[in-house]
């Protein structure tokens, strides 16, 4: 099949008084911009949301069929061909390919008219999220040429070649492929090559095109984590009259994870718990519409760091991601964008189909591990519906792959016992002790807590992080205020209670990268999630970064803290440096400040004496070295602090002392709505003081039932409600 690429020379324009019905109307002649493939039109000024048109004139293809291919169109597309209906497709992240009309076919030209909406729609997943939904044909698109007999591109976006590996209970390898032919499968022949990294043969097979094969392979090179990567390359050649019509060639390997509530995560029958990152496609001022060579660049900041996972969040990524992931041995969670679950049947509908493309598209990639089929759903209730549907999803995951893992990613306040997590084979939590609720300390006992009630289910945490504004910063960092030295210290403190526990299967920071999220107004910084190790332009790594990058890699290297916070207004300092070196020497205005043992990746120099002016410390660790300049002033520096942030507030109440709030073993306003709301005499209580707010809660989806009761009234604001009262008598009905 031949590739033609069509990323150059469109025309783009806006099309505020478009109607989706009718969008073969004559197009204005004004207004329109040249643009090339991949291409956003989102900008932090202008948001769009709403119709757009991307047009193009190519010269026919003369093969006998001929088709479209878009690696994405955001959100839902209609595709005509010299104003002849190609088809459409709803979903803005999987990749899909049309037939050009048969109408069209015998123009020497061809007018390709792409038209995106990329408007909230309840029926197209995601229709809610803390990330930016763009819009855009942002990772290009092609014709592909093909003859009569041909590999079907059209079989849900694939290659029309499905491969399965799995390692046998004998250690052999198992390759199956599966192929989707147009024309006369059963006249055709294909012959099945498999070759290692070497490019020697290690399996060959044939069938005809309707066909599933298998190849075994006696002692397969394992794809084993990082460094040990192996890849197999599968050349699928078609034949038809003698003659080769047509050919595919995928990666893959063959590896085996295992899942156990009680041990974790097993990769090749060894022990290996997830070190990770989870990541969002997008960066500043591309958005998007990132390059191969910036989508790699990523994954090298992730490996540098010495992640051995990485979490591609909320949506099915382009493919140079999950090649990333395959070629730098990180296990992979893949998922569809399920964020919000309500009963429409076409929602259901759209996300069998992004998660029947997401599997079909990717399932030669030996990187994924585990399918994600929700996050975050129970966000707004717990609903038997929810638990039907997460069902159907689960059993679309097992037919299609029943060699990988089912999983979900669920909210903190979601109870152990809900039946969501009953469904998928693993389970992931996304946990913020010490930012959203709770204290640092409290993740520890919470795991334990959760493990014991379910002792079976292979459990780890998909979320956890904070936010940072490298231009905030504090000698005595607290929740909420922002600060670089805040999230590195929460770092701190948190992983190494994740980390002692070899039940689970691991964990996912995040997030890798500062992202996009137009919902956003915080910590200094607009349209932005900046719970990143990174900054959204990859042109700054956090302190954290080094955190993670002193825990889990062993080439040398130092690296000072808070260089950053350069003005200080303290005649004493702490200084902190993150190492993977066992000591650390410090040189403060060239005189030896002693040396320090470093423990959690740590090592810290406190009663720093800093004078009046620049101070010029180094930290050397073994051959390493880190160097920074302190300038002591007079007056704390204003701008490192945000004008009522609240910091350190984030666990405290407007309306309740800490010690009257909660009772153990009793409901209070801290439990989740959805919580008291299930209850039938907590329900009560909230019927007799906050009845319209109930109503609210109970018959539209518009307020998270996952928030803690205390933070619905807090956004609610009602100076006439007696919040004490209310608590009172919740904290008389047992929570169990």
């Amino acid at each position: 099949m031949k590739s033609v690429k069509l990323n150059e020379k469109w025309r783009f324009r806006r099309l505020p008084e478009a109607r989706w019905e009718e969008l073969t109307a004559p197009l204005p002649e004004e207004g329109w911009e040249a643009v090339n493939l991949p291409h956003t039109w989102f900008s932090e000024e202008e948001p769009w949301q709403g119709i757009t048109v991307y047009e193009k004139t190519i010269r026919r293809a003369e093969a006998p069929r001929a088709f479209l291919s878009f690696d994405n169109a955001d959100q839902v597309c209609r595709v005509y061909v010299n104003g002849d209906f190609a088809g459409e497709h709803r979903g803005g992240y999987s990749r899909f390919r049309l037939p050009v009309p048969e109408a069209a076919r015998q123009a020497e030209e061809w007018v390709i008219r792409v038209f995106l909406d990329n408007r909230v729609n309840e029926d197209i997943a995601p229709s809610f999220g803390d990330f930016t939904v763009f819009g855009g044909l942002y990772r290009g698109a092609e014709l592909l040429e093909a003859g009569e007999v041909c590999f079907d591109p059209t079989y849900y976006g694939t290659d029309g070649l499905i491969i399965r590996t799995r390692i046998n209970e004998s250690g052999q390898g198992i390759l199956e492929a599966e192929p989707h032919v147009l024309g006369d499968g059963q006249e055709t022949r294909i012959r099945y090559t498999l070759r290692d990294a070497a490019g020697r043969t290690a399996g060959e097979a044939e069938g005809c095109g309707t066909e599933t094969v298998r190849i075994p392979i006696e002692k397969p090179e394992l794809w084993d984590g990082p460094g040990k990567a192996a890849l197999y390359t599968l050349t699928a050649e078609l034949r038809s009259g003698g003659k080769t019509a047509d050919q595919v060639t995928l990666r893959t390997g063959f590896r085996k994870v295992e899942l156990d509530g009680q041990k974790g995560l097993f990769l090749n029958g060894r022990a290996h718990q997830l070190r990770g990152a989870a990541r969002h496609q997008d960066r500043a001022e591309v958005y998007s519409a990132a390059s191969a060579e910036q989508i790699r660049e990523d994954f090298g900041l992730i490996r540098e760091m010495g992640a051995n996972a990485v979490r591609l969040s909320h949506y099915q990524h382009p493919q140079a991601a999950y090649d990333c992931c395959d070629e730098e041995g990180l296990l992979c969670w893949a998922e569809i964008p399920m964020l919000k679950m309500t009963e429409s049947a076409a929602l259901m509908e759209n996300a069998e189909q992004q998660l029947t493309e997401l599997i079909l598209q990717n399932i030669h990639h030996p990187s994924i591990f585990c399918w994600g089929i929700q996050n975050e759903i129970a966000m707004f209730r717990d609903a038997p519906y929810m638990h039907e549907n997460c069902r159907k999803l689960h059993e679309l995951v097992k037919r299609l792959d029943p060699d990988r893992a089912s999983t979900a990613a669920n909210l903190y306040p979601l109870k152990a016992r809900s039946r969501l997590n009953e469904i998928t084979d693993m389970v992931g939590y996304n946990v913020y002790f010490g930012w959203y609720y709770g204290e640092i300390p409290d993740y520890g006992p919470w795991l334990d807590k959760f493990h014991a009630a379910r002792p079976d289910l292979p459990f780890g945490i998909s979320e956890y992080g904070v936010d940072a504004n490298l231009k905030l910063h504090s000698e005595d960092p607290k929740v909420k205020d922002y600060s670089e030295e805040y999230q590195a210290l929460w770092h701190e403190k948190v992983y190494p209670q994740i980390e002692t526990r070899p039940w689970l299967w691991g964990s996912y920071i995040w997030n890798m990268f500062d992202f996009s999220s137009v919902r956003r107004n915080e910590g200094g910084q607009k349209y932005l999630n900046a719970k990143g190790l990174i900054t959204h332009d990859r042109k700054n790594r956090k302190d954290a970064f080094y955190y993670y990058k002193a825990r889990w890699t062993e080439t040398p290297f130092v690296h000072l803290c808070a260089k950053r916070f350069r003005r200080r207004a303290q005649e004493e300092i702490e200084i902190k440096c993150y190492t993977n070196q066992p000591l650390v020497r410090l040189t403060v205005n060239g005189e030896d400040a002693g040396e320090a043992r470093t423990e959690n990746g740590t090592a810290v120099f406190r009663g720093i004496r800093l004078r009046m002016g620049e101070n010029r410390v180094t930290a050397a660790a073994g051959d390493c070295r880190d160097e920074g300049v302190w300038e002591r002033t007079a007056e704390p520096e204003p701008e490192y602090r945000l004008p009522d942030a609240g910091a350190g507030t984030a666990v405290k109440n407007w309306f309740l002392e800490e010690d009257t709030e909660r009772r153990e073993g009793y409901f209070s306003v801290q439990d989740t709505a959805n919580d008291l709301l299930e209850n039938p005499e907590s329900r009560r209580v909230l019927e007799k003081y906050i009845p319209g707010l109930v109503r609210v809660m109970t018959e539209r989806s518009v307020i998270p039932l996952g928030l803690a009761l205390k933070s619905i009234l807090a956004r609610e604001k009602d100076g006439s409600l007696d919040v004490r009262a209310l608590n009172g008598e919740l904290n008389r009905i047992p929570n169990e």
